[in-house]
C-alpha cells in the first residue's frame, strides 16, 4: 500500500470508528439510564465479558496469526490457495468453539464464579441465564474475526471499521426491549447483535471473492505454521483475560456497582484511544505484514516511527485533558436515570486512573502489531506474561488503598512497563526506528500539554462557562484546550503537526 494511499485510509478510517464510539457511547448511555450502577448492570457486563474472554482466547490469537500468514501464502502460491488456508482455518475453529460452548453452557455457574464470586444468589442466577442465552454467540465472533483479516488482507478497512455499528444497534434495541418486556432480552440482543455483525460482512467478503467451503485439513503446514503461532498469543490472552477476571471479582467483592463503575471507565478510556489511534494501528498492521512478507525493513521503520510519533502528540494533551475533564465527561456522557451522583464519582475516578496509561496503551499495542508483522508471538507473549502479572501484584496491593481506583491504575502501570519494554527489544530486533526524534516530540508535546493544562485550569477554576448548559459548557472546555494545544504546538513546530500541515499545502 502507498504511503498516501495509506494515509487517506486511515484518516477514513478514524472516521468511521469515531461514529462507531459514539454510537457505542450512545449503548452505554442507554445502559446507564436503565440500570445505573445496579446489581442487573454488573450481571448484564459479566455476561457480556465471558463469551468475549473465551472468543479472545481462540477468535483473536487465530485472527492475529491469520494475517501474515494469508499475505505469505498468496505471496508464494497465489490467491487461490490463500482463500483454501481461510476456509480451513474456519473450519478448525469452528470444531474448537463448538467443545469450548458446551463447556461454557454444562458448567456455567461454576465459571462464573471465577469472574464475580461477590454475587448474590439472584445476580448470579440472572447472569448463568444471560450467558447461556449468548453462548453461541462465539459461532459468529469467530466468523467475524476471520473475514475481518480476509477483507483487511484485501485493502477494505471502512466495512470491517463499522462493523460495531451494527452489534451497538442491536445492543441498544436489546436493552431498551429488555427494560420494557424482562431482562431476558438482554442475553437475547447479545447473540442476535454478533449475527448482525456476520451478515454485514458476508457480502463484501463474498465481492472480494471470498467462497465459504467445507474443508478440514489438520496436517497442512500453513495450518501447523499458524497454530505455533496462535500458542504464545493464546497463552498472553489466557493471561490478559485472568488478569481482567482478577479486576472485576475484586470490584465484585468492594461496593455495589463496582463492575459497572469500572467498565464504564474503561470503555470511556478505550474509546478515546480507539478513534485516535484503532484506525492507524490496523492499517499499520496490515501494510507492515505486507512489507515484511517483500522484505522491505526500512519502509517498515519509516512507518513505525511516523506512527509512535503521531500517538505521542494526539494522546498526551488526550490524557491530562481526560484528568482535568472526567467528572464533566462522565456526568455529560452517562448521568441520568439510574445513574447517580455517586455512579459519576465511582466512575470518574476509575477514568481518571485508566487515562494515566492511554499513551502506553497505544504504543504498545502498535509495537506488538509490528512484532506479529514478523510472526514474533513469542517476544509478546513473555512481556505480556510479565506485564500481567505485575498488574495482578499492583491490583491487590493498590485496591486496599484506593479501592477500584487501585485497579485502574495497576492496569496503567503495568502497560508503561510493557510498552518501555516491547519498544526496547524491537529496536533490538530491526534497529533504531526514529528514537531521537520521538523524544523530541514527547519533550515538545509536553510542554504544549503543560500550557494547555495551565489554560484549562484557570478557566475550570474561574467557573467562565458555569452560566451555560453543561453540555455546552464541557465542549467549550474541549474547544479551548485543543486551541491552546495546536497554537502551542504551531509554535512549537512539533513534527507531526508540521508534516500534516504540509502535505495539506501540498493539495490546495
Amino acid at each position: 500500500m502507498k504511503f498516501q494511499t495509506l494515509k487517506k485510509s486511515a484518516a477514513a478510517l478514524m472516521a468511521v470508528i469515531l461514529i462507531s464510539k459514539i454510537v457505542g457511547m450512545f449503548r452505554d448511555i442507554v445502559l446507564a439510564k436503565y440500570y445505573g450502577t445496579t446489581a442487573v448492570s454488573d450481571a448484564y457486563l459479566i455476561a457480556v465479558s465471558v463469551p468475549t474472554l473465551i472468543f479472545y482466547f481462540i477468535g483473536h490469537s487465530l485472527s492475529t496469526a491469520y494475517l501474515p500468514m494469508y499475505n505469505q501464502i498468496r505471496q508464494k502460491s497465489g490467491a487461490e490457495k490463500a482463500l483454501d488456508y481461510t476456509n480451513n482455518l474456519t473450519c478448525i475453529s469452528f470444531l474448537i468453539v463448538t467443545v469450548l460452548v458446551a463447556v461454557l453452557v454444562a458448567f456455567t455457574e461454576p465459571i462464573l464464579k471465577l469472574f464475580a464470586p461477590g454475587f448474590d444468589e439472584k445476580t448470579m442466577a440472572l447472569t448463568v441465564k444471560m450467558v447461556r442465552i449468548s453462548a453461541a454467540s462465539l459461532y459468529f465472533m469467530t466468523l467475524v474475526s476471520i473475514w475481518t483479516g480476509y477483507l483487511q488482507a484485501n485493502q477494505n478497512f471502512m466495512i470491517p471499521g463499522s462493523v460495531s455499528l451494527a452489534r451497538n444497534a442491536v445492543i441498544i434495541t436489546s436493552i431498551v426491549v429488555a427494560a420494557r418486556f424482562g431482562i431476558a432480552y438482554l442475553g437475547v440482543g447479545l447473540l442476535v447483535a454478533y449475527i448482525a455483525e456476520c451478515l454485514l460482512l458476508l457480502p463484501f467478503a463474498w465481492h472480494t471473492k471470498y467462497r465459504p467451503r467445507l474443508l478440514l485439513r489438520f496436517r497442512e503446514e500453513n495450518v501447523k505454521e499458524t497454530l505455533y503461532l496462535v500458542l504464545p498469543i493464546l497463552l498472553g490472552m489466557c493471561v490478559s483475560q485472568l488478569n481482567k477476571m482478577i479486576d472485576r471479582s475484586i470490584a465484585s467483592t468492594m461496593v455495589t456497582g463496582g463492575i459497572s463503575a469500572l467498565s464504564y471507565a474503561s470503555v470511556m478510556n478505550t474509546a478515546v484511544q480507539e478513534v485516535l489511534v484503532t484506525g492507524v494501528i490496523t492499517i499499520l498492521f496490515a501494510s507492515c505484514a505486507e512489507l515484511v512478507a517483500q522484505r522491505q525493513h526500512q519502509r517498515v521503520r519509516q512507518k513505525l516511527s511516523a506512527t509512535i510519533n503521531m500517538l505521542a502528540f494526539l494522546l498526551l494533551p488526550a490524557t491530562v485533558g481526560l484528568i482535568i475533564l472526567a467528572e464533566e465527561f462522565v456526568t455529560n456522557v452517562l448521568c441520568r436515570g439510574s445513574f447517580t451522583a455517586a455512579s459519576v464519582q465511582m466512575t470518574a475516578g476509575a477514568l481518571r486512573c485508566y487515562s494515566c496509561g492511554l499513551v502506553f496503551l497505544a504504543v504498545r499495542d502498535t509495537l506488538v502489531k509490528v512484532f506479529y508483522a514478523y510472526k514474533d508471538t513469542r517476544t509478546t507473549t513473555v512481556t505480556s506474561c510479565l506485564a500481567i502479572a505485575l498488574n495482578i501484584g499492583l491490583n491487590f496491593l493498590l485496591s486496599h488503598w484506593f479501592g477500584i481506583n487501585g485497579l485502574a491504575a495497576a492496569t496503567s502501570f503495568a502497560a508503561m512497563a510493557q510498552c518501555v519494554a516491547l519498544y526496547l527489544l524491537l529496536r533490538k530486533k530491526i534497529g533504531d526506528y526514529g528514537t531521537k526524534n520521538t523524544v523530541i516530540v514527547l519533550l515538545k508535546s509536553g510542554v504544549a500539554t503543560c500550557l494547555m493544562a495551565t489554560l484549562l485550569l484557570l478557566v475550570k477554576g474561574l467557573h467562565i462557562f458555569s452560566a451555560l448548559p453543561s453540555m455546552a459548557s464541557f465542549l467549550l472546555l474541549i474547544l479551548v484546550g485543543a486551541a491552546c494545544y495546536f497554537a502551542a504546538a504551531l509554535l512549537l513546530r512539533i513534527r507531526p503537526l508540521m508534516e500534516l500541515l504540509q502535505r495539506l499545502r501540498h493539495r490546495t
